[in-house]
Order: structure tokens, then C-alpha cells, then sequence
């Protein structure tokens, strides 16, 4: 198979250089969409010089439309911008949101959709559900194995795109709330701040500090998998993807220059394969993050994948490193005949496209020469002058008639013709025809019709322990209770039942392989009222494997529903109903159609969700100690330069991290303005609170949503709103 290399570019320059290097394909932002809101980024006049650029030299461009949208964006801006993008021939887009990719998929069917990383897919269910709903390639989460990304190829056919340099997140892309929650730049919407980068202290539950000089828990290495080419290669992944678009020209062009090195030569003669000890030297000069790591590719998770110490990125012999690359012109044949009493005609065509170009031009008829008559080399000279178009003259063949005289302006207007026309015909191949007006989505109106029908909004309460199931089973204005993470699941849903309350069951927020064993065996699916799946791997898995029907599935709040159009498009697919996103502030769900929704009242928000483990990586791993553990911390927490704390739970079973907010979210008391949201439910969330905390929350609850009184909100610096009030940008 042959492979694609994909590189990053910040900028025109950028772009035009790192397909000089070797690229097969670019992704880029445009003004608007764009998963890096702090890059330079490309107008669209930029794009599409950039795709003239592409194309005329067989590669590609793809444009980043992955972040969330809201309402307005949906309705008044997306479609006007990826119109004129669309009708010049951009090749791909890649998407996060549910909503933008069926948006895409009805107004521009002809667009190629690539499932973005930060849509997390972990394993094949994840990638089927996509494929079904339009994704043409899915980038695969970068947490994934090589054998993983096999399993995933072998089941299912798809184009993969994978990271192989470059960044690397703490948190699964996508589910990242830490930078929107603390300092209200969301990395859903391009405007990470980066917290992982800071330092943190890690204490354990006496106060311990663990690893004092070790301050940065967060901070994965950069990812370099030069020597892993050959592995990657046979895993099924197709585009081999450098990370990078906030970088440097000479950064960007010179990893790619490497890289396109090794890929040919492993597939030119992959018995020979050998990394070039200056190569890596090189690739450490463009810049490394204290070191480089293999990634996930080759282990689970572990410290030698963390920078620790310092989380700062050295790029400074980044320009001595780098060896610019001569631009590639495309070689063209070329047959002139210059005959007596008619036009001066030139053929011209392109050697070696797939599609192979040929055009032919005329000119003025040549006169009688009365001095000087017009040479072969002379005439040669003049046609082999090619310029600052992307053509060089490879073969040259003429058909010149003795005698004859041609002025040298005529000469250079019949070369410049023929090659803006053969510069046209190779363009038009991939212009597409002039588009409507925008569609509006066909389902909408039916369901917000349907979602008006619903009752009353009742209270679902989760809980991770069963101990703190007793007091709820009691409680009269608790409907619902939800299992996230509890042992005994069958057994507990059955009391819930007896309660006469329904019973839901939460999903892991990651679904691999080691997940798909455990939710296979133990669990009657049949017994549960609603099933809440946390990502897309988890849909797949709950319709296709366990066989639960659509309509007892609901979406918790990692599967973004942050504008009509995405709750139209999940809802329309027969989902039971979501979870208000958290990123959305009140004005902005003043907007929603929230029938369908739950809105948390109450709780700890997640943070991060991390295949990385704090407790492996600063104290040990359970499922490695011989003595099953017993001296792990029960809790470890982050203390940030705030001397906030912040809990890193874990998730041994599934085997990944989740670090909380370090203060609930509590919207007890803004219940006058809430009951004007029209919500379906809500949700109180209950961790560590013991039984006096949870009875107190409860009766706000009851005050509130029940009874109509005002309560007062929790002591000042003990809890936070969210972005109830501010939102994000």
C-alpha cells in the first residue's frame, strides 16, 4: 500500500515548503473553525492559492472544521464559508462535531469527511458508527496501539489517519475540559491554554507530596516514531500525520523532510530499513519536549513517556537542522511546429499523471526572415523558459521550417499561453459545480415537535458506590438513579426497581478492548431503563455488540450536543436524549431546544480523561504490585500554583484516569432561571460526599426545583458555576 505523509502548515509559506519536502497532503485552518484559534491561519484567498499549489502538483489540502459550533455559527456562517472552498476543490475536511459533519454531509455531499482525533475513536464500534454516518477516514485517538489501529483496519476497511510526530495531549483529544473549566479558553472551540504544560504537585490523601522535583505529571514527551515506520506501515494506517501547525516554517518542513525519507525507503526496500543516527539528531534539533517518546504505539501508558521535570519544547538549532528544500516543478513535454503561412501551434502535456494532460495552442503565422532567421536553439531557448510557474521542460521536441522570422514577443506569448492553459486544464479536474442554497436539516422541526410532548422534568441522581444507594432509594423526588462505575450492577438495578425508580447504567468514558471484555460478560443490559454511552466507540458497542436498542441509549456530555443542528442529527438517529453541554452558557441554552436534555445541578466536573496514570507514574500500578496494591494512596491529588486540589481518580478496570474539577458545580440556586430552560431532566452528581452532604444537596434540590423557594448558593470559594454564566468564546 502506498502511503500518505501529511504535514502541518501555519501559514501559505508553511504549506508551500512542507509539500516542497515531501508531503503528500497539507491540513490547514482557515479563519474560522479551527482547532488552533491562536495560529496565523489562512484567509480564503490563501486556501486557495493553496490548493492551486496542491494540485497542480498531485497532493492535497484539508481544511480543520474541528472544533464545536453554536447555533449562529451552524445557521449563518458555516455554510458560506466552506462554499467557495468547496466549489474550488478542497479535498477533505476534518470535523469534530456530530452536528457540523451531518451538516457537511447533506449541503456539500461531494466533501470528503475525515473523523477528527478529537472525536476520540478507540476501537472498531467507534469507527463503524462514523463510516455508517459519512466519515471517509477516521484519526484514530492517539492513545491506540499499533495492534489496536490493525483491528480496527481489518474490521473495518477504513482510511486511517494516524499521529506519528510531534505534541502529544495529556487527556484523550476531545474530552478536555481542564483549560475551558479554569480559564474559560476551550480547547473545543481552538483556544487551549495548555494547562497540562504547567506544574503541579501530586499529594497523596495524609498530604504527602510524592516525587517533590518531578512538577510536571501532565506533560507528555513529543512523539517521534521514525524507527517505527516499518511496524506502523503493516498496522493498516494509511496518512501518517506530523503534528504542528503552531510551528515554525523550519520546523514543519524539516521533520517532513525526514519523514518522507524513511517512508520511501521502507517502501522502496523495507529489508534495508535503518534509521540514520544524524537523522534523529536532526529531528532533536527542530524540536523535542525533553526528549522524544514512541507514544502510545508500543505500551499502555508509564513515566518514560513524561517529561516530569520540565514540560518546556527546545527547538533552538531548528534552523541549522534544516536543509530547505528545492522546489519541485512538474516536468512537461513540449512539441513546437513553426511553419511557413500558418499559426505557430505548441503541444504541450504533462509527463507521468494519472490522468495524463494534453493541450495545444496557436499563435500569429511567422513572416519571411530578411536577416536573422529563427534557430532551433533560439527557439528552444525561448520555450524552455519557463519562470515562476510550476512547469520544467523535460523534453523538447520542434518542427522548425527554414527562413522564417518570429518576433521574441509573439515566441513568449504563445509559451505563456500554453502553459496558463495547461495550468487551467489540470485545475478544472478538481473544481466542482456551483452550489444551492444551504439545506436546512429535515429533522429538526420534527423533533423539537416530538421533544415538546415530554412530562415534567424529574431528577437523576448518579452515584460511583453502592453504599450511597440506600438514602436515595428512599428519597420521593429522585426518578432515576445512575450507575457510573458501581460493582454489582444487575443486583443494584434490581433494588432500584423495587424502589420504584428507574435505573440507568453509565458507560466507561473510554471503550478499548480491555472495556469490551467486561461489559460482554456480567451485566443484564436488559434490566436498565437507559443506558448513558460516553463516546462513539461506546455507541457502536451498545447497538452492535450487546444489542441494546437506540432507544434506551442517551449521550452524556463527552458527546458534544452544542447546537440544535447536533441534537437534531442524534436524536433523528432515535437516541433517548443527551446531556446539556457544559460549555454552554444560560443565554446560549436559552437557545436549545432542551426537552431531550439533562442539565447537571450539582457535581464535580471531569476534567480529563487520561489513559496516563498518576498513581503508576508517582506511586505504583495495582495491577502490577504482587501484593495486589495495598500500600497505594486510596486518593492522589493535583495541587496547581493556586493550591487548588484537584482528585485524580482511577479507573483500574478500564484502566484510565479522571481528574476533577477542584470544586463542584453547583446551580442549585439559580433555579428561577433555569426552570425557563425547559429541560427534560436534571442531574445530580454524588463522588466522595458522605450522607449528610448528599441529604443537604437534596433538599436544595427539593426547595428549589419542587417547591419554587430561593436558596442561597454555597459558601463563596467553595463551588463554582461553571460556564452557566460566562460561557466560552
Amino acid at each position: 500500500m502506498k502511503h500518505e505523509l501529511l504535514s502541518p502548515a501555519g501559514s501559505l509559506d508553511i504549506c508551500k515548503a512542507v509539500m516542497n519536502a515531501g508531503a503528500d497532503a497539507v491540513y490547514l485552518g482557515g479563519d474560522k473553525f479551527g482547532a488552533r484559534a491562536f495560529a496565523k491561519n489562512f484567509t480564503q484567498s490563501d486556501i486557495q492559492e493553496a490548493l492551486d499549489f496542491a494540485h497542480l502538483r498531485g497532493k492535497k489540502i484539508f481544511l480543520t472544521v474541528n472544533t464545536l459550533l453554536k447555533n449562529k455559527e451552524i445557521e449563518k456562517e458555516l455554510f458560506s464559508y466552506l462554499k467557495p472552498l468547496y466549489e474550488y476543490g478542497l479535498d477533505a475536511v476534518i470535523v469534530q462535531d456530530y452536528g457540523v459533519f451531518q451538516f457537511i454531509r447533506r449541503n456539500f455531499p461531494g466533501l470528503a469527511l475525515h473523523a477528527s482525533t478529537q472525536m476520540s475513536v478507540s476501537n472498531v464500534s467507534g469507527a463503524k458508527f462514523l463510516m455508517e454516518h459519512g466519515a471517509e477516514r477516521i484519526v484514530t485517538a492517539r492513545e491506540l496501539s499499533s495492534a489496536e489501529i490493525r483491528r480496527i483496519y481489518d474490521e473495518t476497511g477504513v482510511e486511517i489517519e494516524s499521529f506519528i510526530h510531534g505534541a502529544l495531549c495529556y487527556c484523550y483529544s476531545g474530552q478536555c475540559l481542564m483549560s475551558s473549566m479554569l480559564g474559560g479558553r476551550s480547547g473545543n472551540r481552538g483556544r487551549c491554554a495548555q494547562p497540562c504544560r504547567l506544574a503541579y504537585q501530586v499529594s497523596d490523601d495524609r498530604g504527602n507530596v510524592l516525587h517533590k522535583k518531578e512538577k510536571y505529571p501532565l506533560s507528555p514527551k513529543d512523539l517521534c516514531t521514525i524507527e517505527l515506520l516499518p511496524e506502523l506501515c503493516e498496522s493498516g494506517i494509511y496518512s501518517f500525520k506530523i503534528e504542528g501547525r503552531m510551528k515554525k516554517l523550519e520546523y514543519a518542513a524539516g521533520v517532513t523532510s525526514i519523514y518522507r525519507k524513511y517512508l520511501d525507503l521502507y517502501e522502496e526496500s523495507p529489508q534495508h530499513y535503518k534509521v540514520d543516527a544524524a537523522d534523529m539528531e536532526r529531528l532533536l534539533c527542530l524540536g523535542n519536549r525533553n526528549g522524544f517518546t514512541k507514544g502510545y504505539y508500543e505500551m499502555r501508558n508509564g513515566r518514560s513517556m513524561m517529561t516530569l521535570t520540565d514540560s518546556s519544547h527546545s527547538s533552538n538549532d531548528a534552523k541549522a537542522a534544516y536543509e530547505p528544500a528545492v522546489e519541485r516543478k512538474l516536468p512537461i513535454t513540449m512539441h513546437a511546429v513553426v511553419h511557413a503561412e500558418e499559426p505557430m501551434s505548441l503541444s504541450v502535456a504533462v509527463c507521468g499523471q494519472k490522468e495524463p494532460v494534453h493541450i495545444t495552442v496557436t499563435g500569429a503565422c511567422p513572416g519571411q526572415a530578411q536577416n536573422r532567421p529563427l534557430s532551433g536553439a533560439e527557439l528552444e531557448k525561448r520555450l524552455r523558459k519557463t519562470g515562476d510557474t510550476p512547469f520544467a521542460v523535460a523534453e523538447l521536441d520542434i518542427d522548425l521550417e527554414d527562413g522564417l522570422f518570429v518576433p521574441v514577443g509573439q515566441l513568449n506569448e504563445l509559451r505563456r499561453s500554453a502553459l496558463e492553459v495547461l495550468q487551467e486544464q489540470m485545475l478544472c479536474v478538481s473544481r466542482r459545480t456551483h452550489v444551492g442554497e444551504q439545506q436546512k436539516n429535515p429533522y429538526q422541526d420534527e423533533w423539537v415537535s416530538v421533544s415538546k410532548k415530554n412530562s415534567q422534568p424529574f431528577l437523576n441522581v448518579w452515584i460511583s458506590t453502592e453504599k450511597q444507594l440506600s438514602m436515595l432509594l428512599k428519597h420521593p423526588d429522585v426518578a432515576m438513579i445512575t450507575l457510573d462505575g458501581c460493582g454489582n450492577a444487575t443486583k443494584l438495578a434490581e433494588q432500584i426497581h423495587q424502589a420504584g425508580k428507574q435505573a440507568a447504567y453509565a458507560f466507561p468514558y473510554v471503550l478499548r478492548e480491555c472495556s469490551e471484555h467486561l461489559l460482554e460478560n456480567g451485566v443484564d443490559w436488559e434490566i436498565f431503563d437507559r443506558i448513558w454511552v460516553r463516546s462513539y466507540d461506546g455507541i457502536g458497542f451498545a447497538k452492535e455488540t450487546l444489542g441494546i436498542p437506540v432507544e434506551k441509549l442517551a449521550l452524556d456530555a463527552g458527546l458534544y450536543v452544542f447546537s440544535n443542528e447536533a441534537a437534531a442529527d442524534f436524536l433523528t438517529d432515535g437516541f433517548a436524549g443527551y446531556t446539556a453541554s457544559m460549555e454552554l452558557n444560560r443565554k446560549e441554552l436559552a437557545h436549545m431546544e432542551n426537552t431531550p436534555a439533562e442539565l447537571m445541578l450539582y457535581g464535580y466536573a471531569p476534567l480529563m480523561i487520561s489513559a496516563q496514570c498518576v498513581y503508576k507514574n508517582y506511586a505504583s500500578c495495582i495491577k502490577e504490585k504482587k501484593n495486589g496494591g495495598k500500600d497505594q494512596p486510596e486518593h492522589l491529588y493535583l495541587n496547581d500554583r493556586y493550591q487548588k486540589q484537584f482528585e485524580v481518580s482511577r479507573d483500574c478496570r478500564h484502566c484510565y484516569n479522571v481528574i476533577y474539577n477542584s470544586q463542584p458545580t453547583s446551580l442549585l440556586h439559580q433555579a428561577r432561571e433555569i426552570r425557563g430552560l425547559s429541560f427534560g431532566s436534571y442531574r445530580i452528581v454524588f463522588r466522595n460526599e458522605n450522607e449528610r452532604q448528599m441529604q443537604h444537596i437534596l433538599q436544595q434540590y427539593t426547595d428549589a426545583f419542587i417547591n419554587g423557594k430561593d436558596v442561597l448558593p454555597p459558601e463563596e470559594g467553595t463551588f463554582t458555576n461553571g460556564h452557566f454564566r460566562r460561557g466560552v468564546d
